[in-house]
């Protein structure tokens, strides 16, 4: 085999293996900021009015929304618009400061300002996996008093639904009697989108609370919402519906109920660095087994990045019951924790 025949197969070798990466590993993708640049990459994610983009040569850059012109890109995405459309498609080459969404021959044109969310269908599992984890520690020599909190929240996107999985747990101990007030909760819920705003919901909640005399509340629920504001800003849902309990009290039987549900949650983030987050919820549950027993679980939680992913901030709760079952038991429980967290 002479010299320039071992050169063609080499190149023909080169060509056939460049030609068999999967377009998935050629990024391609297009944005362009407001001064004119344009950089290529892949969209892996719009979420909370930050692009998640990822480049060959700068890694993954995360790029303001209201910071763009243009997106372009050959793979197909879930787009979520401010009034609760949900679009399929890949994103085609557009006019400034607008989206085009092309799903074969249709195609709709949305102002970037409406879009909140871009999600990459047929993403690994991890990319379809957002969430947090917060832990807090606080001391007091003065009351020998010691309080450690853990909170975890992971939610699992699809195009028409989503899964999430939220955990909190408190343990207290006083050193002077060795005593153990501790208070723990695990809900895992299912949304099912129903229009361009409205939502159904059913989740499994178990909680406990040794302050409120409560060893395992079990309780199974569903409801329907609204979300009154989707923006790139801020997210407010409303929602109401029932849930049945089964409780397991300090030193009394078990007792079975049926509550309704009114909730809303509410959220608040900037997303110029540092970014900061505010959410918050309320939950009241008027009993109709009992009736003028009354719960009410409010939650409030405050964050500000401190480095890339990473956050401090604080976690209120306060959780009252007007007739907890266990004699002699408190009928609030509030408590303030600061935490150090990451976000993932």
């Amino acid at each position: 085999m002479t010299g320039s025949t071992i050169a063609r197969t080499v190149f023909v070798l080169a060509i056939a293996l460049a030609s068999s990466v999967p377009a998935a590993a050629q990024r391609t993708d297009i944005v362009m900021l407001a001064n004119g640049d344009r950089v290529t990459g892949e969209v892996k994610e719009l979420d909370r009015g930050r692009l998640e983009f990822k480049t060959d040569d700068a890694g993954t850059i995360m790029f303001e929304w209201d910071k763009l012109t243009k997106i372009e890109s050959t793979r197909q995405f879930e787009v979520t618009t401010t009034d609760g459309r949900r679009l399929l498609g890949r994103l085609g080459p557009s006019s400034t400061l607008s989206v085009l969404v092309v799903e074969g021959a249709a195609s709709t044109t949305l102002p970037m300002a409406d879009v909140t969310s871009i999600t990459q269908i047929g993403a690994s599992l991890w990319a379809k996996l957002d969430g947090s984890v917060d832990a807090g520690f606080n001391y007091s020599t003065s009351s020998a008093l010691a309080q450690l909190n853990l909170n975890t929240d992971t939610v699992f996107h699809r195009p028409a639904f989503l899964f999430q999985l939220t955990t909190s747990l408190t343990m207290i101990r006083r050193e002077e009697d060795d005593q153990r007030d501790d208070r723990g909760s695990l809900d895992f819920s299912y949304v099912r989108y129903l229009g361009r705003q409205w939502f159904g919901a059913g989740a499994v909640r178990l909680e406990s609370n040794e302050s409120l005399g409560l060893t395992l509340r079990s309780q199974v629920g569903g409801w329907f919402g609204l979300r009154a504001v989707n923006t790139n800003r801020a997210r407010f849902e409303l929602g109401a519906g029932l849930v049945v309990n089964n409780e397991d009290n300090i030193d009394i039987e078990a007792t079975q109920s049926l509550e309704g549900l009114l909730g809303l949650q509410a959220s608040y983030y900037t997303y110029d660095r540092p970014r900061t987050n505010l959410d918050a919820s309320v939950d009241y549950y008027p009993n109709l087994s009992d009736w003028g027993r009354q719960r009410l679980q409010v939650s409030v939680a405050a964050k500000r990045e401190v480095w890339k992913d990473f956050f401090a901030g604080f976690n209120l709760y306060d959780t009252f019951d007007s007739a907890p079952p266990s004699p002699g038991a408190a009928r609030n429980d509030f408590g303030i924790v600061v935490t150090l967290g990451w976000t993932f």
